[in-house]
């Protein structure tokens, strides 16, 4: 990674390495980079700064990535587009793709296709907010139609489903599926591979087009990335509850807390994403996570420049 070091984790050997911020990364050299165009075809390119001023039209973004199937959602907010842009974004089935970070390391956040667009202010300082989904082609919404005669294993079946939607999957490491007899379906490739997945009990999501399925509790990688007061954290972690009612319904007792997670705010980082392994570390809590939910957030002319996340404990 160009904006990560890697050491052997002591504390983790499950690992076998870590990743963490370079300390120089704090706030300087913001960058981005927001693609725009229809599938196969060539877009356009904002946020490289103009060799004559030095700056880049000023962008605010809001990207919201998790482990549901339908939960990535970004919006973006950029400052005077050129006529051309704005006609580009009136294209059907308009792609999007936003990647952020620091210097000449620009990770992609979240692509996906274009739900809303919405332009308003004059000319001097127009405005354009853009709302995405992450579904980069209408192709993974096509219906897929697959029999097989015989005893057939649940890998073939999403690995079939998945290369007729055009979409690439990624495992975690314990990922199994149980063999299937005289197996047929029609219907949504993506609602094949939520069929298959739930018979295994297995997790699964789409992140920038690829398709991630996950043990319980597990992450997608046995890499690690370290979040630390050192490496980007930003304030205290802090847990978060859920309620969880008693087993015992004829005592009159009220409802305890369930540990859900911990929810934590640390500088821009678009390496990590949701399933990947997190260690983090704090005054007060210190452990082995995945993130389950992510908000990126970010704005060239302010402050804004963070991500905050909801981390799941790996056991």
């Amino acid at each position: 990674s160009g904006r990560a070091a890697r050491i052997v984790s002591p504390d983790a050997p499950t690992f076998g390495c870590v990743y963490f911020l370079r300390k120089d990364m704090d706030n300087f050299d913001r960058q981005y980079r927001v693609r725009i165009g229809e599938n196969g075809a060539e877009g356009r390119e904002l946020g490289k700064r103009s060799e004559t001023t030095g700056r880049a039209l000023r962008c605010q973004f809001s990207c919201e990535v998790g482990e549901s199937v339908s939960s990535n959602t970004g919006k973006i907010t950029l400052w005077n587009l050129a006529d051309e842009t704005l006609q580009l974004l009136e294209k059907e089935d308009c792609l999007i793709e936003l990647s952020a970070g620091y210097g000449d390391d620009i990770p992609v956040i979240m692509g996906g296709t274009l739900t809303s667009v919405v332009t308003s202010g004059d000319s001097a300082d127009r405005q354009t907010t853009i709302e995405f989904a992450d579904s980069f082609t209408s192709a993974r919404d096509n219906t897929v139609s697959i029999s097989y005669s015989g005893s057939v294993n649940g890998k073939r079946i999403v690995e079939d489903a998945a290369r007729a939607i055009g979409c690439e999957i990624r495992y975690s490491k314990s990922v199994e599926f149980p063999d299937l007899k005289n197996f047929a379906f029609v219907g949504a490739g993506k609602s094949l591979v939520g069929k298959i997945c739930k018979k295994a009990n297995l997790r699964w999501s789409i992140q920038n087009g690829i398709i991630q399925i996950c043990a319980v509790d597990e992450p997608i990688t046995t890499a690690a990335y370290r979040i630390a007061p050192d490496t980007g954290l930003i304030g205290s972690p802090t847990p978060v509850f859920e309620s969880a009612s008693t087993s015992d319904k004829s005592k009159n007792t009220s409802k305890r807390k369930a540990k859900k997670g911990v929810e934590a705010k640390y500088l821009l980082n678009g390496h990590v994403h949701v399933d990947d392994y997190v260690r983090l570390e704090s005054r007060k809590i210190t452990g082995n996570y995945r993130p389950s939910k992510i908000n990126f957030v970010g704005d060239t002319d302010g402050e804004d420049w963070y991500c905050k996340a909801l981390f799941v404990e790996v056991k």
